[in-house]
């Protein structure tokens, strides 16, 4: 798997996005929005694996995606029956390139920075299995 785990320059601001975006042409803007078409599709499969421990929603936004795993009520093990346990955020960057961060259970490991032919769908089921396992475990409060 070839990634880079850099630092990259990455705004908040729907505003400041804008204006980070604002040099990229349209065809990088398309190749992006297939990207998000390619994140849609496996977060659906992500969605059916993950409905016996809580909820996975897609909100697509100006620049990105992010998919937010929420545990069933009752099945949160004390963290809370409507805590974000995890989320998997995707945006295209200032240079035109595909961006991944996760938070799963306060644990952020590094920023993955993809060119557009590496976001693949076999990549995006590689990713979200891994964020699948993160959102499963039981955190380590509840199993002492």
């Amino acid at each position: 798997m070839n990634h880079e785990a850099s630092s990259h320059r990455w705004s908040v601001a729907p505003a400041q996005r804008a204006l980070d975006h604002e040099p990229l042409d349209p065809d990088i803007r398309a190749a992006f929005v297939r990207v998000v078409a390619r994140l849609h599709v496996e977060a659906g499969a992500l969605a059916r694996r993950m409905a016996d421990a809580g909820t996975i929603e897609l909100v697509e936004r100006e620049g990105g995606a992010q998919i937010l795993y929420r545990v069933h009520h009752g099945e949160d093990c004390g963290e809370g029956a409507h805590r974000l346990i995890g989320d998997f955020d995707l945006h295209l960057t200032h240079d035109g390139r595909v961006a991944i961060h996760m938070r799963i259970r306060g644990d952020v490991p590094p920023a993955e920075l993809l060119d557009f032919d590496r976001a693949t769908a076999d990549h995006f089921r590689t990713r979200l299995r891994a964020f699948e396992i993160g959102c499963r475990r039981i955190p380590a409060a509840s199993a002492a």
